[in-house]
């Protein structure tokens, strides 16, 4: 007897030529360098484009990039990455980082390395200097599929998604957390970061005293790194 599989579902992802998304971005920045907290808003514009052959013989769509301040602006071309499925692995390449965002067939509480291609002691560039954004992030996680996802920022109600934890690690200098929500037949809806470090240093400045805000909120006692929301308002799915 022949035992027969059905084929693997990537609904949680359709890559479709023309297709687009477009994002409330909204994030907090920490410039530990003059010692400031900014808040920005815009709006991010992602279009699956044509598809190619890359060096290693596999079909990839591009990845066009757009950002505008608000819906009364013109788009302005923000760069160009690709995407593309490969071993029932979700690449994606964005500003020369490649990660594998989802791993299919998608299941509760499957794990992968999802940075297995960046160095763990990458610094990223920030408002103010740079931070050691992927320390300590382990696997990727799928943590819940067919699940109904409130997005309490647009007040959307999806009522299959999957959420995929990227990292929530906490120690009392350092705060990395990145969770992103995925909704069937259409892609990422929303994703959330905390990328955090603190000294506890009043007014940025002197030495810092750990014990004096060990259950200081993050969002208070932070003075590098950013908080970033993203939440999906537009799209032709």
């Amino acid at each position: 007897m022949t035992e027969t599989f059905a084929p693997v579902s990537y609904d949680y992802y359709p890559l479709i030529e023309g297709k687009y998304k477009i994002y409330q971005i909204d994030s907090t920045t920490y410039d530990e360098y003059n010692c400031t907290v900014q808040t920005t808003s815009y709006q991010l514009k992602e279009v699956t484009g044509v598809q190619g052959t890359d060096g290693e013989g596999d079909v990839y769509y591009t990845l066009e990039r757009y950002i505008r301040a608000n819906a009364t602006e013109p788009w302005v071309l923000f760069n160009v990455g690709t995407e593309k499925i490969e071993n029932n692995e979700l690449q994606r390449v964005v500003a020369n980082q490649r990660t594998i965002n989802m791993v299919f067939p998608l299941k509760e509480s499957t794990s992968w390395d999802g940075i297995v291609y960046i160095r763990r002691d990458t610094l990223v560039p920030i408002r103010g200097g740079a931070i050691d954004m992927y320390k300590d992030w382990d696997d990727f996680v799928c943590t819940d599929v067919g699940t109904t996802f409130l997005d309490t920022a647009s007040n959307v109600i999806y009522p299959d998604a999957a959420q995929i934890e990227q990292v929530d690690k906490v120690n009392n200098i350092e705060r990395r957390a990145s969770k992103e929500v995925y909704a069937k037949n259409i892609g990422l809806v929303f994703k959330y970061m905390e990328i955090l470090d603190t000294q506890c240093r009043l007014g940025c400045i002197g030495v810092g005293n750990i014990a004096d805000c060990i259950n200081t909120p993050w969002q208070q006692k932070a003075e590098k790194g950013f908080i970033l929301t993203q939440t999906l308002i537009e799209h032709n799915y």
